[in-house]
C-alpha cells in the first residue's frame, strides 16, 4: 500500500516536471523571443525549424525576424529561399518590397490573374481533369466534344503552371554582406551592396565563385561564400 506522504511527493514530482517542461517548451519557442522584442535571439530557432520542414513560410518567418533584428543581408536571403519555394505567394514579395528590394520580375508577374487558375490544387484538378477527357476522346473515338473540353481545360491550366515551375527553378541569391564581381580573369568589375538580388545563371560552383547577372545588365563571379545566410 502506497504512503500518503510517498503520493503526494510523487504527485508534487508530477506537477513540477509538467511545469518544466512547458516552461521549457516556452522558453524554447523561438517565437516566444520574437514577441518580447528580441528578434535576434529567435533566429537560431527559426533557423532550424526552417531546415527541418524547409517550408516556404517557415523561411519567410525567418527572413521577417532578420529583417526585425537588423539583419538585411540575412533576411533578404532567406526571404528569397521562401519565395522560391512558393513563387505564387505574395508574402516574401511584400516583405522585400518594404525594404525597398525589388524582384526581377518573373513569368507569374506577366501573366498576372491569367497564371491563378494553373496554380496549386486547382491547377491540379484542371489538368487531371483536361487528361482524362482528352484521353477518353482518344480510346473511344469520334468523342469530339469531351476532346475540345479536355483541350480547353489544358489551355487554361497550362499557362499558371508553365509560369510556376518557371519561377521555381530561378536562382534568385543575394548577397549577405558587402562584396565584389569579378570578371573571368579575376578583375574586379564592381562593388555589389549588402541585400543586392542577383540571378544565378548555373548551379555550378567555380573556385568558390558563381556565375551571376544582376538588374542592370552587370554579369559575373561572385564569392558563393557571400551568398550564404547563417543564423
Amino acid at each position: 500500500m502506497i504512503r500518503p506522504a510517498t503520493a503526494a511527493l510523487t504527485l508534487l514530482s508530477l506537477c513540477v516536471f509538467a511545469f518544466s517542461q512547458r516552461y521549457a517548451s516556452a522558453a524554447d519557442d523561438p517565437y516566444a523571443a520574437w514577441g518580447h522584442g528580441r528578434p535576434q535571439d529567435a533566429i537560431a530557432g527559426l533557423h532550424e525549424r526552417a531546415l527541418a520542414t524547409n517550408r516556404w513560410d517557415a523561411w519567410c518567418d525567418l527572413g521577417l525576424a532578420a529583417l526585425a533584428a537588423n539583419r538585411q543581408g540575412d533576411g533578404t536571403a532567406w526571404l528569397l529561399i521562401a519565395h522560391r519555394l512558393a513563387p505564387e505567394q505574395p508574402a516574401p514579395r511584400q516583405a522585400l518590397r518594404a525594404t525597398e528590394v525589388i524582384l526581377p520580375s518573373g513569368w507569374l508577374d506577366v501573366l498576372g490573374p491569367l497564371a491563378l487558375p494553373g496554380l496549386g490544387w486547382s491547377g491540379m484538378v484542371l489538368l487531371t481533369i483536361s487528361g482524362l477527357l482528352i484521353g477518353y476522346a482518344i480510346v473511344a473515338r469520334r468523342r469530339l466534344p469531351a476532346a475540345l473540353i479536355g483541350v480547353a481545360l489544358l489551355l487554361i491550366a497550362l499557362p499558371g503552371r508553365l509560369a510556376y515551375d518557371h519561377d521555381r527553378s530561378r536562382l534568385l541569391v543575394s548577397t549577405v554582406r558587402d562584396s565584389q564581381l569579378y570578371d573571368s580573369a579575376g578583375r574586379p568589375i564592381g562593388a555589389i551592396p549588402e541585400g543586392t538580388v542577383l540571378e544565378q545563371e548555373s548551379q555550378q560552383v567555380w573556385a568558390e565563385r558563381i556565375l551571376v547577372h544582376d538588374q542592370q545588365g552587370r554579369r559575373g563571379h561572385l564569392p558563393y561564400a557571400d551568398t550564404l545566410a547563417k543564423p
